[in-house]
């Protein structure tokens, strides 16, 4: 049954790609909600050059401004469960949102998607949860992050409330989240919408973004632009290594400033 007030019609590449996919899949998460399947995610080469940079979200942070993008999220509003978390991939996207009756009607089975929005992601996804900032549920716990797990997926951000942290803590499933709380989120939140655009704190991503977090917060790279801004971080990375070994070596402010100039300081 869907979660909205009328029946939308799936789009038939939805259908075809959940019919094959169908073995895997359990029905918790019904296809009018689905805006797609396949996403256009980065290649390996891609992943692993941003995964080699060092301080990740601050470096890449610099070229986004550069090139106009504002996408940067403090852990004020999305903080890392565990300390020494890093996580890059490409984002597929979730909005959750408040159910529109009482919770625990004995009618009411839970609508946030379970297993099958787990079977819909690759190893190396990063599940992107728009839950709107919601406090008062979890919109992903314990049982979840064993199947996140197992799927192999490379971290977890939640616009929300997550809970059983310490069992994931324990497991090191890297997760970003608003706050944590024992409350549940079935019966009290729902899915509403899967792999369309989400608002992560102010931040649009969309499905196949790059994301990537660390302990100085979220960033999110989007997909158009993250060859160039991958090639631009990587030389930066390499001056910032030539400053930094010159200063160790007792380099004057000219010289530093010869290799790196002042406006990038």
């Amino acid at each position: 049954m869907s979660a909205l007030p009328f029946t939308p019609a799936v789009h038939p590449q939805v259908a075809a790609a959940l019919e094959a996919r169908a073995e895997k899949l359990v029905g918790l998460l019904p296809a009018e909600l689905i805006r797609t399947v396949e996403i256009e995610r980065p290649s390996a080469s891609l992943i692993s050059g941003y995964r080699a940079l060092p301080d990740l979200t601050s470096l890449v942070a610099d070229i986004l401004d550069e090139l106009g993008f504002d996408t940067a999220i403090p852990t004020g509003a999305l903080a890392p469960l565990a300390p020494g978390q890093r996580v890059v991939g490409p984002a597929v996207t979730v909005r959750h949102s408040r159910v529109r009756r009482l919770p625990g009607r004995p009618d009411r089975a839970p609508r946030l998607g379970g297993l099958d929005q787990i079977s819909l992601t690759q190893a190396g996804d990063v599940l992107v949860i728009d839950a709107g900032g919601e406090e008062a549920a979890s919109s992903f716990g314990g049982l979840m992050a064993a199947a996140a797990l197992q799927r192999q997926l490379a971290g977890i951000v939640v616009d929300g409330c997550v809970r059983d942290a310490e069992t994931m803590r324990r497991a090191g499933l890297g997760v970003w989240s608003r706050s944590t709380t024992p409350r549940t989120g079935k019966h009290r939140l729902e899915l509403v919408e899967f792999n369309g655009s989400v608002d992560i704190a102010g931040t649009q991503v969309w499905p196949g973004d790059i994301v990537l977090a660390d302990s100085d917060g979220v960033l999110i790279v989007p997909a158009a632009v993250a060859g160039e801004v991958l090639g631009k971080a990587q030389a930066a990375a390499q001056r910032e290594t030539v400053v930094v070994n010159s200063i160790a070596e007792g380099a004057s402010v000219e010289e530093s400033l010869a290799i790196l100039p002042p406006e990038k300081w």
